[in-house]
């Protein structure tokens, strides 16, 4: 159960952190010049490639994990809720690191500083619902984790911990929504 405790409680600090890096980032991207806002925009990324690929490794693991849970069991319908939110969450970490590399490559070739700042901004905000939707992924494989190895007293604090991780993804997926829209505006005009 502690070792459970201590991983729900590190992910959830690495949300709650996350969360505040990400509105540094768009601080930054205001303030500096576009290379340092580039290398910014790739440290988001490669932040976010490291956790994709534990999420990646996660739902191999997971796979085995599913096959050993018996068909009958009561938290059966539990587990499928949950694998149905990793799965939709794993295809927005997928696209939005693939949107985040194309904003990234796109930042040297731009016409001019203000262009290149806004694709670092749109990079690093992708990065970033790449990240959140990754760590979705990973605590919903620990919860499955939880309930092939009976681990019913660590449920609860899983779930809840879960349910953090997709308000705090859904949250980062609108901000991203608004600054795709906000820097959209900049150019229609």
């Amino acid at each position: 159960m502690t070792k459970y405790c201590l991983t729900v409680g590190l992910v959830v600090a690495v949300l709650a952190g996350s969360v505040t890096v990400h509105s540094t980032y768009a601080q930054a991207a205001d303030s500096k010049p576009a290379l340092t806002v580039a290398d910014q925009a790739q440290k988001a990324i490669s932040a976010a490639e490291v956790q994709v690929e534990k999420a990646r490794e996660a739902i191999a693991a997971g796979k085995e994990l599913i096959a050993q849970i018996p068909e009958d069991s009561p938290l059966m319908p539990d587990v499928a809720q949950v694998v149905e939110a990793a799965s939709a969450n794993w295809k927005i970490a997928i696209d939005s690191l693939k949107g985040a590399k194309e904003s990234s490559s796109k930042v040297a070739t731009a016409k001019n500083p203000s262009i290149a700042s806004d694709y670092a901004l749109l990079a690093k905000v992708n990065a970033g619902v790449a990240l959140s939707g990754a760590e979705v992924v990973q605590i919903a494989i620990t919860y499955v984790e939880a309930v092939q190895s009976n681990k019913a007293e660590s449920l609860d604090v899983i779930r809840t911990a879960l349910q953090d991780a997709l308000a705090s993804s859904s949250q980062v997926q609108f901000n991203y929504e608004r600054v795709k829209k906000l820097i959209a505006e900049k150019y229609s005009k």
